[in-house]
C-alpha cells in the first residue's frame, strides 16, 4: 500500500481540462472553414461570410465570439483590410453586425448588387439549358427579391424568360406555381429536342437516298471522280446518247429520207380523163 501510495504521489497530474473558448476553437476548425484572402468578384465574399454564418448557427456561437472566429479565418489581404478597419475607431471595438456590414461593403458593396439586380432583371434563357437557366435565375434572384416575392410572381419571371419555342407551349397552361413551370419547361425542353433529333434523321435518309437515285452522281472523291457511262434515252443501254443510238440509225438508213420542207406537189388530171371543151 505504501508503495501504491509513493507511486501516486510522483505521477504527473492530469492536464487541466479545456476551457470553452478553446473547445469552441477546436469545434469551429473541425468544420474545415474557408479562409478567405479577398476576392475581386464579390459572390466569392458573400458566398464565404454566408458558410461561416451557418456553422455560427450550428454551433450555437454568440455575437462575441463570431466576430473572434471570423477575423480568424481571414488572410493576405482581408487581414490588412480588417487592421486598418479596426484601427480607425478609436476603441478599436466591433460587434459582429458591424464587422458583417463593413466586410461586405468592401468585398460586396452597394453598386455589384445593383448590377447583379440588373442582370436579374435581364435574364433570359438564349442558348443554355432550362437546368443552366435556373440555376442562374435562383442565383440572382435573391437580388431583386421584390421580382420573385411569391410563387406566382416567381413562376411568371421564369416563365417570361424562356426560349419562344418552350415558352409558346407553357403559356397556354397559366402556371402559377414555380417548380411546376421548371418541371413543364424541363419537359418541353426534351420533347423539342426529340422531335429536332427525329427530323434530322429524317432529312438525313431523305438527302441519302436522292443521292443515290441521281443518274449522274459522282462515284469516289476528289479531281479524278468517275463519272457513270450515259444511258440512251431510246433503247435505255449504256455508252451513248440518243442522238447516236444505233436502233435509230439502222431505221433510218432503212427509209426513204423526206425533207421537212419540201414544197406540196401540183396534182395533174390525166388527158384521156379530161374534159372536153365546149
Amino acid at each position: 500500500m505504501q508503495q501504491q501510495v509513493n507511486l501516486n504521489q510522483n505521477a504527473p497530474p492530469p492536464p487541466p481540462p479545456p476551457n470553452q473558448r478553446a473547445l469552441l476553437v477546436r469545434r469551429f476548425s473541425e468544420q474545415k472553414p474557408d479562409s478567405f484572402k479577398g476576392s475581386p468578384d464579390p459572390l466569392v465574399a458573400e458566398d464565404w461570410i454566408d458558410k461561416i454564418e451557418k456553422i455560427f448557427t450550428l454551433l450555437g456561437v454568440n455575437d462575441e465570439d463570431k466576430l473572434d472566429l471570423a477575423v480568424f479565418k481571414l488572410e493576405g489581404e482581408a487581414t490588412r483590410w480588417w487592421d486598418l478597419t479596426r484601427r480607425s475607431r478609436n476603441d478599436g471595438l466591433f460587434t459582429w453586425v458591424e464587422f458583417r456590414l463593413a466586410f461586405l461593403n468592401k468585398y460586396f458593396p452597394q453598386t455589384a448588387r445593383n448590377q447583379r439586380m440588373i442582370e436579374f432583371m435581364q435574364l433570359n434563357q438564349r442558348n443554355m439549358t432550362v437546368a443552366q437557366y435556373q440555376a442562374k435565375f435562383e442565383e440572382l434572384s435573391r437580388f431583386a427579391i421584390h421580382l420573385v416575392e411569391n410563387e406566382e410572381l416567381k413562376a411568371f419571371k421564369f416563365q417570361e424568360g424562356l426560349r419562344p419555342s418552350i415558352k409558346g407551349r407553357l403559356s397556354i397552361l397559366k402556371i402559377t406555381s414555380y417548380n411546376e413551370i421548371v418541371e413543364r419547361a424541363m419537359i418541353a425542353e426534351r420533347d423539342i429536342e426529340e422531335a429536332n433529333r427525329i427530323r434530322e434523321r429524317h432529312n438525313g435518309d431523305k438527302n441519302k437516298n436522292k443521292n443515290n437515285n441521281h443518274p449522274y452522281q459522282k462515284k469516289g472523291n476528289g479531281p479524278n471522280m468517275e463519272l457513270p457511262a450515259p444511258s440512251c434515252y431510246h433503247c435505255k443501254q449504256p455508252g451513248h446518247f440518243k442522238r447516236n443510238c444505233p436502233a435509230l440509225i439502222s431505221q433510218r438508213n432503212q427509209q426513204p429520207f423526206i425533207p421537212q420542207n419540201r414544197p406540196p406537189q401540183s396534182t395533174t388530171i390525166p388527158s384521156s380523163t379530161a374534159p372536153s371543151a365546149t
